[in-house]
């Protein structure tokens, strides 16, 4: 047999090997075979050797890269060797425009990595935007509705980080209810009432300073600026997670002018929001303090002018749990009645001293109660916002104001709540509150009361960051009246007469 016939033999039986094998192993993955055999696989025609064309020159040999497309179709003789190669030439082509773009995509993320934004140091949220229905029980001027529709918080929040040194930053905004401020004129009874001065859109903005680091947590930082005070619990707490619509009377109660009795009156016993500066900071990981300076003017001073004496405050947190506290808080120094933002303060000595605890149950998952007990002392001739008043004498032809000595305040509340986890009423909320205040506890006749129960259904709940509820509260108010002596009439009195309130809120930072 001669060499060529022997050649032709050997490749003829090793194509047959190889076909039977192709054939064998789609019959193993798609059943038995059909006694009409289709075409072979494309991947087992792949595997079969290219013949040999006949005369001198050898087999084709293809590009490495393995088996591909356009490779088989340039064995089976269907395209051309220069067709092979333009279709490898736009193989590359592309290849190279889509590493060019993927170079250009991480060009672009290494430069959006350096915005202040994806670096922590500028953020922007929704503090609350809250929709409030009221009703009242109490008649109102004519004109006047007792049913109301409002925007309570329309709030804007901006904050970020600097730097380890600098680690926040902070200003929030109230887009709702931008008031003119008014003055509070020196001069006896006869003065003009102060006007309209400015309007304030801003109500919070601090800078966080930690000049330490190595001291940080036991003095963790310095804050300055305008921010909720850290007077007990309900003034820290954003208006955006409280858990009920009104705020406590130990911010604000009453309504009108002061009297002779020191009972009546607009009292705001503890303002929410100030300029101060203070240290902050958290020992054995049980016990935080805070310790600082205040203009004792509310945060409308930077407009009308910050003139009160400054004050002196501190509190100190024990921790019994990571959830549950009780704290002490002072304050102490003098106010002033001339120039004053704050309704209620005379001029003289003024203090406060407070206790507050809260306690949530890790026995009852969803069970908190908390409560604030407060008592402080208000200078003499207190006065209202608005209202002439220039020192402490009570004579009102001279000093204006009130005319009222000095007065001893007291006030507390107990708040309990439990949230439902889970079943037909999940994530329903009841929440109850009771709570008194007492404008003169040397006086008789004057005693504010409250009773709220609530009930909170909650869309989204993620504190603090996300909090989007729907709350429902009615009210059961008394007013014994404003004074021993003093005529009155609960009529027009809000605060004498029960409400019902309904709020839509949306949470989002």
């Amino acid at each position: 047999m001669s060499p060529h016939l022997r050649q032709a033999m050997t490749a003829s039986l090793a194509g047959i090997c190889l076909w039977s094998l192709g054939v064998a192993a789609w019959a193993s993955e798609s059943g038995p075979l059909s006694k009409t055999p289709g075409p072979a696989p494309v991947a087992a025609q792949g595997e079969i050797a290219a013949p040999v064309p006949s005369g001198s020159q050898g087999p084709t040999v293809l590009p490495p890269g393995g088996t591909s497309v356009e490779d088989l179709l340039l064995q089976k003789g269907t395209i051309t060797m220069d067709e092979w190669i333009q279709i490898r030439a736009e193989q590359e082509y592309s290849g190279a425009e889509s590493a060019r773009r993927i170079d250009a995509i991480e060009d672009w993320k290494t430069r959006t990595e350096l915005l202040p934004m994806l670096r922590d140091k500028v953020n922007f949220g929704l503090n609350a935007l809250q929709f409030l229905y009221s009703h009242q029980d109490a008649h109102v001027p004519e004109g006047k509705s007792q049913d109301n529709f409002s925007i309570r918080r329309s709030e804007l929040l901006f904050w970020g980080r600097i730097s380890d040194t600098l680690p926040r930053w902070h200003a929030l905004m109230e887009f709702q209810s931008i008031n003119f401020g008014r003055e509070t004129p020196t001069g006896g009874s006869g003065a003009a009432t102060g006007q309209p001065i400015a309007a304030t859109f801003f109500r919070e903005s601090y800078i966080d300073f930690r000049p330490f680091q190595s001291w940080a947590p036991y003095m963790n930082f310095i804050r300055m600026g305008i921010f909720r005070m850290p007077f007990g619990i309900f003034t820290e707490t954003s208006g955006g997670l409280r858990d009920i619509i009104s705020s406590p009377y130990l911010t604000s109660v009453g309504s009108g002018n002061g009297n002779r009795t020191g009972s009546a009156g607009s009292i705001d016993f503890l303002q929410e929001r100030d300029f101060f500066v203070d240290v902050r900071g958290k020992l054995f990981n049980r016990l935080e303090y805070v310790a600082g300076i205040m203009n004792n003017n509310n945060f409308h001073a930077n407009a009308t002018g910050a003139n009160a004496p400054k004050s002196f405050y501190t509190r100190v947190r024990l921790f019994g749990s990571d959830v549950s506290w009780i704290s002490f808080t002072t304050i102490q120094g003098e106010s002033n009645n001339a120039n004053t933002n704050i309704n209620g303060r005379g001029k003289g000595a003024f203090d406060r001293y407070g206790l507050d605890f809260r306690y949530t149950s890790k026995i009852i998952p969803g069970f908190m109660v908390q409560g604030e007990w407060w008592q402080g002392h208000d200078g003499s001739n207190q006065t209202t916002v608005g209202r002439p008043a220039n020192g402490a004498c009570l004579d009102q032809s001279i000093c204006g104001g009130s005319g009222a000595p000095g007065a001893q305040r007291r006030t507390w509340y107990v708040l309990a709540k439990y949230l439902i986890s889970d079943g037909l009423f999940q994530n329903w909320e009841p929440t109850v509150m009771y709570e008194q205040f007492d404008p003169s506890t040397s006086m008789s006749n004057d005693l504010y009361t409250r009773t709220i129960l609530g009930l909170t259904y909650y869309f989204e709940n993620f504190p603090p960051k996300v909090q989007s509820k729907i709350q429902f509260n009615y009210e059961f108010r008394h007013h014994q009246g404003n004074g021993p002596g003093v005529a009155y009439d609960t009529t027009f009195d809000a605060f004498a007469q029960n409400a019902f309130l309904v709020q839509f809120q949306i949470r989002f930072m």
